[in-house]
């Protein structure tokens, strides 16, 4: 009977100790190079950055930011158009809620794309390339706005969409 008892007691012992050495440790914190599930995906080649792009700012004051109307879902989806990748991994870390988008960025924007069937430029694919080469093409002399207009003849349906979700001056071609 003692033997019994001991036994269960070391058994018990054993399995506490087995719990605290596997279910102790820290999930890794999201971040831009973490590693792994706790990796921000963020879009690489965008030079220019809205004013509320200040890590600590982001990190404490988003929520109130959307909340207050003072950035909208719209402005980020541009470039975070996918948030399992990018708002999730935060709302994941902190029990937050997910961040739900039911459309794709060129949907709330309402952007208007060329007629079906118009084969993507090299510089658009994979899909949606663009968006993180614009600044490289465009605002560092690579291409020159002729480019685009060939497809996006009409900046206001496109270009300027954008632009001024994110508060960038008006294209006029």
């Amino acid at each position: 009977m003692v033997a019994r008892i001991l036994r269960y007691k070391i058994i018990v012992l054993l399995a506490v100790f087995a719990l605290v050495a596997t279910g102790c440790s820290r999930a890794e914190k999201p971040a831009v190079g973490a590693k792994g599930e706790a990796a921000l995906q963020v879009p690489e080649g965008i030079q220019l950055f809205p004013s509320y792009h200040n890590k600590e700012k982001i990190a404490s004051n988003h929520m109130t930011l959307i909340s207050k109307g003072k950035v909208k879902v719209a402005n980020c989806l541009p470039c975070h158009n996918n948030p399992d990748k990018f708002c999730n991994v935060c709302h994941e870390y902190t029990g937050t809620a997910k961040v739900m988008v039911g459309k794709t960025y060129k949907d709330v924007l309402a952007l208007e794309m060329p007629a079906a069937g118009i084969p993507a430029p090299p510089s658009h694919t994979p899909t949606d390339t663009w968006k993180t080469a614009h600044d490289e093409a465009i605002i560092y002399g690579k291409e020159t706005i002729a480019t685009c207009s060939g497809c996006h003849p009409v900046a206001d349906q496109f270009c300027n969409k954008c632009h001024e979700n994110a508060g960038i001056r008006k294209i006029k071609y």
